[in-house]
C-alpha cells in the first residue's frame, strides 16, 4: 500500500503542471479577462449610472417578471456549467497526453529500469497511472472548478452590489452551485469508467509504441475506420460503419473528456450541443443513473480492462523505447 501511495506522489510531481496548474492558469486568465471587461464597462458605460436598455441595472432587476427571473436564472446555471466545462476541456487534453506519454516516456529515457529495480509491481505502476488520471486529476479539477465558481461569483456579486442590487437575491441565491458541485463529484467515478476504454487504449499504445505514440494512438483507429468505409462501398454490405466512428472510434480516443457521455451532446470532436440542450444540461442525476443501468457503459469497461492488462503484460518484457 505504502508502494503505491509514493507511486501516486510520484505521478503528481512529475505532472503537477498538468494536473494542478494548467486548470489554474486558465481560471487565472479568465477571471483577469471578466475584471477587466466590467472595469472598461464601468469606466466607458457610466459607472455607477450604467443603464441597460435605458433603465438602472438595479431598477431593470427588480421590476423583472418572474418569467425573466427564470430567465435570468437559468442564465446564472449555464455560466456557472460552461465555466465548470472549460476547466473539464482541459483536463481531458492533459489527461489524453499524461496517458499517451505515461508508459512509453519511461522507456525513452530509460528510468524503467530503475523503477523495475525498486519492489514496484507492474501492475502497480500501470494501476497508478490509471488512478491518477480517474481519480487525482478529476478531483483537482473539480476543487479548481469551486474556485472558479466561487471567484467569479464574488466578482460579479461585488459588481451588483456596486450597482445598488443584492446579490444574494439576484445572483448568489439562484446560482444554486453546490448542487452542481454535488453532480460534478458524483460524477468522476462515472467518467472513470466511461473512460476506461480510452486509458487501455492509450496506455496500451504507451507501452508498446517504440516511437511516435500519438500517430500509433490515431492512426490504427483512423485507419481501421477507412477499412471499414473502404469496405462497405466495395462490397455494399452496408458495414455500420458510421456506428463505429461514433461509438468505438470517438469513445476510444475521446471519452478521457468528462461528461462525453451526456445525451444531450451530439457527436463531434469536443462539445456539441443538441437542439434543446445547453451546458447546463450535460450532468444531471436522471442521465447519470441510464448510463449505469444501461450496457454500453459497462462493456467498454471490460474492453478497457482487456487493453490494461494488455498494457502491464507490455510493460513487463518491452523495456526500452527509441
Amino acid at each position: 500500500m505504502n508502494a503505491f501511495v509514493t507511486l501516486l506522489q510520484r505521478e503528481f510531481w512529475e505532472h503537477r503542471g498538468g494536473f494542478l496548474w494548467a486548470p489554474l492558469v486558465v481560471i487565472s486568465v479568465f477571471v483577469m479577462i471578466t475584471l477587466m471587461g466590467l472595469t472598461i464597462g464601468e469606466a466607458h458605460i457610466g459607472g455607477r449610472n450604467m443603464q441597460i436598455s435605458g433603465m438602472p441595472i438595479a431598477q431593470m432587476l427588480e421590476s423583472a417578471s418572474i418569467e425573466k427571473q427564470a430567465e435570468i436564472t437559468q442564465g446564472i446555471q449555464i455560466g456557472l456549467a460552461s465555466m465548470a466545462m472549460l476547466v473539464q476541456i482541459v483536463l481531458g487534453f492533459v489527461l489524453f497526453f499524461y496517458l499517451l506519454g505515461a508508459l512509453f516516456d519511461d522507456r525513452k529515457d530509460r528510468s524503467i529500469l530503475f523503477w523495475k529495480s525498486m519492489p514496484v509491481s507492474d501492475l502497480q505502476t500501470v494501476a497508478s497511472k490509471v488512478a491518477s488520471a480517474a481519480v487525482v486529476a478529476p478531483v483537482l479539477a473539480w476543487a479548481a472548478s469551486i474556485v472558479f465558481h466561487l471567484l467569479m461569483l464574488g466578482l460579479l456579486g461585488g459588481f451588483l452590489a456596486w450597482h445598488g442590487v443584492s446579490p444574494i437575491k439576484v445572483l448568489w441565491g439562484p446560482a444554486e452551485p453546490w448542487q452542481l458541485w454535488a453532480k460534478m463529484l458524483v460524477a468522476i467515478p462515472v467518467n472513470a469508467l466511461w473512460a476506461l476504454p480510452c486509458y487501455g487504449w492509450l496506455l496500451l499504445v504507451s507501452s508498446w509504441a517504440r516511437s511516435k505514440p500519438f500517430l500509433w494512438a490515431v492512426f490504427v483507429p483512423v485507419l481501421t475506420g477507412l477499412l471499414l468505409a473502404w469496405f462497405d462501398m466495395l462490397t455494399k454490405l452496408r458495414i455500420p460503419d458510421s456506428w463505429y466512428w461514433t461509438h468505438i472510434f470517438s469513445r476510444g480516443l475521446f471519452s478521457v473528456f468528462p461528461y462525453s457521455w451526456s445525451p444531450g451532446r451530439t457527436f463531434s470532436f469536443g462539445y456539441q450541443f443538441d437542439h434543446g440542450h445547453s451546458p447546463a444540461d450535460l450532468i444531471s442525476w436522471t442521465s447519470i443513473s441510464d448510463l449505469l443501468g444501461g450496457p454500453n457503459l459497462w462493456l467498454g469497461a471490460l474492453a478497457g480492462m482487456a487493453m490494461l492488462v494488455g498494457a502491464i503484460y507490455l510493460r513487463r518484457y518491452r523495456e526500452i523505447a527509441d
